[in-house]
């Protein structure tokens, strides 16, 4: 299948040398955006239908005022009641991307995914309420912390981000420092708005089983995931959700009948390359917004699954399975969800990872699949815990 990029080279003028100690850095197929310094903004766009276009006005004005090219980037938090923290700054490069540290993994054994019982209520408790008809999909996610060996913390981000780069192109790896001191780390399969010239890509994921040595192969993944009611079923909850949250912002939508086979590191999943052309007006955050949350890390319908979430899980998921990525004065640009990640605070970092609940869900099942989305990191950790 083709990479869902739409072009891989840069949209913006590169404006500083890079240095690899960025405070924002993401990685997309052939380049690696990095980005340090500006202003830092915290807008909470679940208040306000027009504030990302405020956002993008004062990009642009601060674009006419300086002379120099602007770009926004950072991420948006799985909620968007809670603020967003994004930079707004000229000092900003596209270089071509090298992992120059995926050969650098310890080998051996990985730390072993931990249990969950908690995970695993919450998953009968999510059927329950599937089956009272409350809901009809509910994504849920757990966490495991495990405490960083190597005492120099930006040394082990970049060891990190250099090893998840090394997971293959199809990945956009993402590392951000943020202003309280913590840092995101991950590599996302899923885009949720790739825009150039009004050209618009979103690539959704949803319907997912493990890949491991000796488990099926990309024929019999195919079979499976295709044949299965309940994969199909959960991948439709999705698209329906974009084709009706971007119908509105974009003409030209070609939405496929049926999915195809998609391959992480760890993951098979069912994907849908959905493409259309926004209106000339519409920037990549616009339309990232108008997406997100999907179904693929919220649910269906969108009220009744987030509080679900919140009431099952406890608290805040915070910038997990929200948005990550950027946008120029021109509109273009890519946002990710913020998936296959870790958050780092001090010398702990804390995995997540997450499963869709439907109908026909099995909580041992799914307590497996968040265990095959946390190798991903952990691969990567190797050695470093």
């Amino acid at each position: 299948m083709n990479s869902p990029l739409l072009e891989e080279r840069p949209t913006t003028t590169v404006t500083a040398p890079a240095d690899g100690n960025a405070d924002f850095a993401f990685s997309s197929g052939r380049w690696t955006l990095e980005a340090s310094g500006g202003e830092v903004l915290w807008p909470v766009f679940g208040r306000s239908p027009g504030a990302a276009r405020e956002v993008i006005r004062d990009l642009r004005e601060r674009e006419r005022a300086t002379g120099r090219t602007q770009v926004l980037c950072g991420m948006i938090p799985f909620d968007l009641s809670e603020p967003a923290e994004l930079r707004m700054t000229d000092d900003a490069v596209w270089t071509p991307h090298v992992a120059t540290g995926s050969g650098d993994v310890v080998p051996g054994e990985l730390p072993a995914p931990p249990e969950s019982e908690r995970f695993r209520h919450n998953v009968s408790e999510a059927l329950d309420r599937i089956g009272a008809g409350t809901l009809e999909k509910v994504v849920l996610s757990r966490t495991t912390t495990m405490r960083l060996k190597e005492t120099d913390r930006r040394r082990a981000e970049e060891r990190l981000f250099d090893r998840l780069s090394g997971v293959g192109g199809r990945a956009d790896v993402f590392r951000v420092r943020m202003q309280d001191g913590s840092s995101w780390i991950g590599a996302s399969p899923e885009i949720i708005a790739d825009v150039n010239d009004s050209r618009f890509v979103t690539h959704p994921l949803a319907g997912s089983l493990g890949r491991s040595p000796g488990g099926p192969d990309a024929e019999e993944a195919t079979r499976l995931l295709s044949s299965s009611a309940k994969d199909l079923h959960e991948h439709g909850f999705v698209t329906r959700h974009i084709r009706e949250s971007i119908g509105r912002l974009a003409s030209e939508l070609q939405v496929p009948v049926r999915p195809q086979l998609f391959a992480t590191d760890s993951m098979w999943h069912l994907g849908t390359r959905i493409t259309g052309r926004l209106a000339p007006e519409v920037s990549a955050l616009e339309a990232a917004l108008a997406i997100h949350p999907t179904p693929a890390v919220g649910g269906t319908p969108v009220g009744p699954a987030v509080r679900t979430i919140l009431d099952l899980e406890g608290g805040s998921r915070r910038y997990y399975s929200g948005l990550v990525g950027w946008t120029d004065s021109s509109g273009n640009g890519r946002w990710s969800l913020a998936l296959r990640c870790a958050s780092l605070e001090g010398q702990f970092i804390t995995l997540y990872a997450g499963a869709g609940i439907v109908a026909g869900s099995d909580p041992e099942s799914e307590h497996a699949e968040t265990a095959s989305k946390f190798r991903t990191v952990l691969r990567a950790l190797n050695g470093l815990v």
